[in-house]
């Protein structure tokens, strides 16, 4: 047997052994379950405490009952996401209720709102309050809201319209107030979050409720005894993304939460996620699997010969970002709305129309080999496609701390739509830019992807792209990053582009249908 098979082999079985372990993990300490709210409003309950304390004979007595958060996640994130805050949160003495508010994670009624408009989720954290009121598990008059950035709107939206909640705390957002102050408001973000969507306004939010002119970060203004206590903090070194599951930031907020609740503290914060080892393990080993996944696709489609019709990868490069920048203005009146998500349809609607130009260049320029490309394509499509599931089942099995993945009926029919739209995009890039042998054809195709996160970047700065692209530009490089290496790897084996395009189209589908806000529902 080969050794590049033998170290597959074993890289399978590191990544299934780290697989199991966090599905383990995930299934253990704190006490969690899945909760259906009223009108279909999927949530997952933690509770603080050794053993099950969800099945009692005898509800305690309210006095020793914990108090409660309720937890609502961004534009993009669900309760997957907030799932390590949640644990802390647990781990440290508060029942906690995190939420899948509508369109998003595994809610499947339709999203009414807009990447800020916090009255429009306000019935969705009106429905977790009232199940903590009447849930005999926690003490349901001690309530405190929490959200992070769109859910940090939220949050504060709700707490200045019911007056009984013991706090809210806004991590990385909250825009506006409502007709009551809300108590105890901690507004917590990032070094690296942008200063006018989030800390700007945080600060001034802040300064308001304490009544000062400017806020001094770190500081205490009011009093917890009295429920007007208000405090903004940056947390150094931190961005929109990993503020959710900063030690420090958790530390942080605890401390708030003790305060707002009185809560008289015995022990050390505890600020472990056992998940974390094995799920950076696990995506470890899946980044090198794809490797030999990619060797394996590229080695079942008809190979290609290095040499074909066209310009030169950086002649490509040239033309990739003149299509990209022409299609920027034509994509703004989203000729994609139809899918019904929100945002992910601008981005693919960008996609789709910078496809179909650089499609349009190739073809005027009479350099696209229609009879390589039709020569084995059903068979470099399958390829393409079990590549792609493979990957899709274990990103799903590794899943537990990053997003819901797996796809609902409405999701998996915004997939299929839009790897339809995206696939000329792809198939283009791949034409155009990876040219040569392994290492200039992965250079030049990494740069591809490089200028499409600036001219993404440039995009939102010229406000013909949804600003909130920019908050998860982090995600969309590591999976630029991963998507290259099965690339470059199925590149290697057979040069066949029409795999590597169709395993970019499906993933890159993917993440906008499983992250995106839906608007309808079968």
């Amino acid at each position: 047997m080969k050794i590049s098979r033998i170290i597959s082999i074993v890289l399978v079985l590191l990544f299934l052994v780290a697989v199991a372990r966090l599905a383990r993990l995930e299934n253990g300490a704190p006490p969690h379950v899945f909760v259906m709210l009223p009108g279909q409003e999927p949530a997952t309950m933690y509770l603080p405490g050794p053993g099950d304390p969800f099945y009692t004979l005898f509800p305690k007595p309210v006095s020793q009952r914990p108090p409660a958060v309720v937890l609502i996640h961004g534009f993009t994130g669900d309760r997957v996401l907030m799932s390590g805050l949640a644990r802390r949160l647990a781990e440290n003495g508060y029942a906690v209720l995190a939420i899948d508010v509508n369109g998003h994670g595994e809610n499947r009624n339709p999203f009414n709102g807009g990447t800020a408009e916090s009255d429009s989720l306000r019935a969705n954290v009106k429905t977790a309050v009232d199940y903590l009121r009447d849930n005999n598990l926690v003490d349901g008059s001690r309530i405190v809201v929490m959200g992070h950035s769109m859910g940090a709107g939220a949050a504060l939206d709700y707490a200045t319209h019911d007056a009984s909640v013991k706090g809210a705390v806004m991590i990385s957002g909250g825009w506006a107030l409502g007709p009551e102050r809300p108590k105890d408001a901690l507004f917590i973000f990032a070094e690296n979050d942008p200063k006018e969507p989030i800390q700007e306004p945080s600060t001034a939010l802040a300064a308001h409720l304490a009544g000062v002119s400017q806020i001094e970060l770190g500081k205490t203004y009011g009093d917890f005894t009295q429920g007007n206590a208000v405090e903004a903090i940056r947390m150094p070194g931190l961005n929109h993304i990993t503020i959710v599951n900063s030690p420090d930031a958790a530390a942080t907020i605890v401390k708030w939460l003790d305060g707002t609740f009185g809560t008289a503290r015995t022990t050390p914060i505890n600020l472990k996620d056992a998940r974390r080892g094995s799920a950076r393990f696990a995506l470890l080993m899946f980044v090198f699997i794809l490797v030999p996944l990619g060797v394996v696709c590229g080695s079942l489609a008809p190979g290609w010969t290095i040499e074909r019709p066209g310009p030169s990868g950086w002649m490509g490069l040239l033309i990739l970002g003149g299509a990209l920048f022409a299609a920027m203005p034509l994509s703004a009146a989203n000729p994609a709305y139809f899918l019904q998500i929100v945002v992910g349809d601008v981005q693919i609607s960008w996609f789709m129309v910078a496809g179909l130009i650089m499609l349009g260049v190739i073809a005027l320029s009479q350099t696209l080999d229609w009879e390589r490309i039709r020569a084995g394509a059903g068979v470099a499509m399958l390829a393409g496609a079990a590549g792609f599931a493979v990957a899709y089942v274990c990103q799903v099995a590794m899943s537990a701390m990053l997003h819901h993945l797996s796809l609902s009926p409405e999701r998996l029919t915004v997939m299929a739509m839009a790897t339809v739209l995206l696939f000329p995009f792809w198939l283009s890039f791949e034409w155009l830019v990876r040219r040569g042998g392994l290492a200039i054809s992965t250079v030049q195709a990494s740069l591809g992807r490089i200028l499409i996160l600036v001219l993404m970047a440039v995009g939102v700065s010229l406000n013909v792209l949804p600003g909130v692209l920019m908050l998860i530009l982090p995600i969309l490089v590591i999976a630029f990053v991963m998507i290259e290496i099965f690339s470059a790897s199925a590149y290697s084996a057979s040069r066949n582009l029409i795999v590597i395009a169709v395993f970019e189209t499906l993933w890159f589908a993917w993440m906008i249908a499983a992250a995106s806000p839906i608007t309808f529902m079968f």
